[in-house]
């Protein structure tokens, strides 16, 4: 797999001067015409509204429960939350919207980790109330909690959470899917060439969690998503940037394998074997490199991810052949 060495650094299509046109490419190929009407006719509101008032698919029978990948928890008080190095309370909810404590401590409390976290368990109760919580103070498409970064993470989280622990109730649940129709929706005009992996996975394990023709749907779309963003000519520019990518990756395809396991059969045999042909590689590089940079100047968003030496014990839990 040459497009995974570290010679091919930024270069071609894919370059960073280049985004500007892969995201007007990619807006093109995802974005449906409800985005437009919303957001460009001044009709917000009756946009929005429209998450609220379709059905909501039924669950899929899982096979087996949800295995976490080892990763050090960041809630660590019934309101008090840890990333960054720094140690700060929702005491309200203003707290989920409070701009000076930054945007990435805001994406990182929004995204949910803490839910798969090392011990979860122990913090399930803090964790319903949290959930809850997040449903009354953030509304639909308002605030850090809708763009497409925590989003797409949060998505995954709590689907994850209910396949372990049973955690979402029916308001729980009917929310996700005002998450994942709103993700659907905005796919084509608000993902940036730096996170359509994460949107896509997130579409996937609706796709899976739910059942019925609507859910099928997300799971095409998550699978068209990924299978777009770990093209070769794709991998090479993230790669290069830093080891952040890499081992953000490295869980997301560690992650569409056990779903596999999980709803066995659902992805297909080539999925299962696509996956498994570019996650090995990437679990075998031993470099360790600073994180990727911001696309056209901005500022990148980081989230506490997993350790190497974690991620290569999950994929030997899953049954693949990993350096130790």
């Amino acid at each position: 797999m040459p497009y995974l060495t570290d010679s091919s650094k930024l270069s071609g299509f894919w370059s960073a001067r280049s985004q500007g046109l892969h995201r007007f490419w990619w807006g093109l190929r995802y974005a449906q015409p409800m985005t437009l009407l919303g957001t460009h006719l001044g009709r917000k509101d009756e946009y929005l509204a429209w998450f609220n008032t379709v059905e909501t698919p039924v669950l899929r029978h899982p096979a087996s429960r949800w295995s976490f990948c080892q990763r050090p928890p960041s809630m660590v008080g019934s309101q008090a939350f840890h990333f960054f190095g720094v140690e700060r309370v929702l005491s309200d909810n203003r707290g989920w919207h409070w701009r000076p404590w930054g945007e990435n401590w805001l994406h990182n409390l929004h995204a949910f980790d803490d839910l798969v976290a090392d011990g979860a368990e122990g913090r399930f109760e803090w964790h319903e109330k949290l959930v809850t919580n997040w449903i009354v103070a953030n509304t639909p498409g308002k605030g850090v909690g809708w763009r497409p970064h925590s989003l797409s993470r949060r998505i995954v989280n709590w689907v994850k959470w209910d396949l372990d622990k049973r955690g979402l109730n029916e308001v729980g649940r009917r929310n996700l899917v005002v998450q994942v129709r709103f993700l659907r929706q905005r796919l084509g005009t608000s993902m940036t060439a730096a996170y359509p992996t994460k949107a896509g996975k997130a579409l996937l394990f609706a796709g899976a969690f739910f059942d019925g023709a609507e859910a099928a749907a997300w799971r095409k779309t998550g699978l068209s998503v990924l299978r777009t963003a770990l093209k070769p000519s794709y991998m090479r520019a993230r790669l290069g940037g830093g080891d952040a990518y890499r081992i953000a990756i490295i869980e997301d395809l560690l992650d569409v394998i056990q779903l596999d396991k999980v709803y066995p059969g659902l992805l297909g045999r080539d999925e299962l074997a696509r996956s498994q042909d570019l996650v090995l590689p990437l679990l075998a590089m031993d470099a360790e490199r600073s994180a990727a940079p911001g696309l056209d100047g901005a500022e990148p968003v980081f989230f506490a991810e997993p350790k190497v030496h974690a991620l290569r014990q999950y994929a030997q839990r899953l049954g693949l052949n990993a350096a130790a």
